[in-house]
């Protein structure tokens, strides 16, 4: 659950806000816009616990035309008119006390999106700011706010990220967003500011 509503919630990198207006195309031969019938069809999407926003869905990919290396779970979040606007790619890190084979995978991830988008305009590889500062306390502190952060931003609307869970185990993110999830938020917003308008 705590997995969906992080899926579902505004992106986020080290508390840095980003307001700009370049957006990837869709990964893994998906298209923006496709609908979640499409996406069963043809990506053997399954719709996972229901959001807070009735408008929107999170659906998880079993089978994507294609697919990452390492990479096990596929996340689309699917709004019931714009369709798919956001989807989430997530590799899971285990027994890796030290961070070795996370920080392997990172820039690895790293090189290649830097070889098909450019140089990150943005990135983030620190760790021991706050109180886990030992080599052996890498997730420890990648999940503590202000101990650490493993982060690049590509065209500004396409992430990679490695969290931290807990002692030695991590997940890799890479996240893209496409303007319908732009616009979605936008009309959210001004959604948000009629109610507070007229529930005053």
């Amino acid at each position: 659950m705590k997995k969906l509503i992080f899926i579902a919630a505004s992106f986020f990198i080290c508390s840095s806000v980003l307001a700009e207006t370049q957006y990837p195309d869709a990964p893994l031969g998906l298209k923006w816009g496709m609908t979640a019938a499409e996406l069963e069809s043809q990506a053997g999407a399954v719709l996972q616990t229901p959001t807070n926003d009735k408008n929107i869905s999170v659906y998880s990919l079993k089978s994507p035309p294609m697919t990452l290396p390492g990479f096990t779970e596929y996340f689309v979040l699917v709004h019931k008119d714009l369709g798919a606007m956001k989807i989430i790619m997530n590799q899971e890190i285990k027994s890796d006390i030290y961070g070795t084979k996370g920080k392997k995978e990172y820039f690895k991830y790293k090189e290649a999106l830097t070889n098909k988008f450019g140089k990150p305009k943005d990135s983030f590889e620190i760790t021991g700011l706050k109180i886990y500062k030992d080599s052996d306390e890498f997730y420890q502190c990648l999940s503590y706010d202000g101990c650490g952060c493993y982060a690049s931003i590509f065209i500004d609307h396409l992430t990679l990220q490695l969290e931290g869970i807990e002692r030695g185990k991590g997940n890799l993110n890479i996240t893209y967003e496409s303007e319908l999830f732009a616009k979605y938020q936008a009309n959210k917003e001004i959604e948000n500011e009629n109610k507070i308008k007229n529930g005053l």
